[in-house]
């Protein structure tokens, strides 16, 4: 079984969707999720088909469709981490995704503050893909999931 394999179906196992990512890219891998992410599934024999076939493809993670809220730091555009709680935090190519569970319904902003982007509707790219940059996608605070404030 090969690493992003084994990721996607933690993933799955954790109760979050997950979707096909091109490799070395934050795009969804079309082939696979025809419907971007709203293609993503929560089922493992999906998930074996789709890394058997493509075992580099990056991760993705539908955050609605996980019941997750995903505040994105981005060190480039000026964002801290400055105010958000302790998390499963999620290093990637430049910053940090913070992940807190949510519940149903919630509406949240595109955005706290200069650079620090709110994902809901849509995904995230999961650990262990693989930026643009070459840099990986990483787990530093394995911190259990806190609930967000909707």
């Amino acid at each position: 079984m090969t690493k992003h394999l084994e990721h996607a179906l933690s993933y799955i196992a954790e109760g979050w969707y997950v979707l096909p990512l091109k490799k070395r890219d934050k795009v969804p891998y079309f082939p696979f999720a025809p419907q971007g992410y709203k293609s993503a599934t929560n089922d493992p024999e999906t998930a074996i088909r789709w890394w058997s076939a493509e075992p580099e493809l990056n991760i993705g993670i539908a955050c609605a469709m996980s019941g997750l809220v995903v505040f994105d730091v981005d060190e480039r555009s000026g964002g801290t981490p400055q105010g958000l709680a302790p998390t499963l935090t999620v290093r990637t190519g430049d910053g940090f995704h913070f992940y807190y569970e949510t519940k149903d319904g919630a509406i949240f902003p595109g955005k706290l503050r200069q650079g620090v982007d709110i994902k809901h509707n849509g995904y995230v790219v999961a650990p262990p893909s693989i930026h643009p940059s070459g840099a990986v996608y990483r787990v530093v605070s394995p911190t259990v999931k806190r609930r967000a404030v909707a």
